[in-house]
């Protein structure tokens, strides 16, 4: 009949369109201060060092033996991923790792078909200075994030 297809347009329909949608115009972004945002970064960092925040965010850092881990320069050349992993488990990161790997799952709702399909929980962070091999020793670990300083 005429009436079906109509609730597509009806704003107290389910699956309808929505009453005043939200405006192109709106400010998705706010203009931050440089320095307040180099600030909060060093926040960031500095609170990556206490284990109580750490642990309270929900990583498993038991077998770590300090927090941040520092290692020797000479991890920079590792080359294999196999060799990473064995540096990684050697500091006592197996445990996280294999979180990160248990909570790869498909997202619930409307975001699988947004491109957001994969959720993985975030794993250590490897800091290093030059990349002599690194990036792609470590690169394909899930969950573990590089960053150069």
């Amino acid at each position: 009949t005429h009436r079906s297809g109509q609730g597509a347009f009806g704003n107290m329909c389910r699956g309808g369109r929505m009453f005043a949608p939200t405006k192109i115009w709106r400010r998705w972004h706010k203009k931050c201060a440089l320095k307040q945002r180099r600030y909060a970064l060093v926040s960031a960092l500095a609170a990556s060092a206490l284990p109580s925040l750490v642990m309270a965010r929900g990583h498993r850092i038991e077998d770590v033996q300090e927090l941040p881990c520092v290692v020797s320069a000479s991890v920079e050349g590792l080359k294999k991923t196999r060799d990473a992993v064995a540096a990684l488990k050697k500091l006592g990161v197996g445990d996280e790792l294999d979180k990160v790997k248990d909570s790869q799952h498909i997202r619930k709702g409307k975001g699988k078909m947004r491109n957001r399909r994969h959720v993985k929980r975030r794993g250590p962070l490897v800091v290093y200075e030059e990349d002599r091999g690194i990036v792609k020793a470590f690169r394909n670990i899930p969950g573990v994030e590089l960053c150069s300083v």
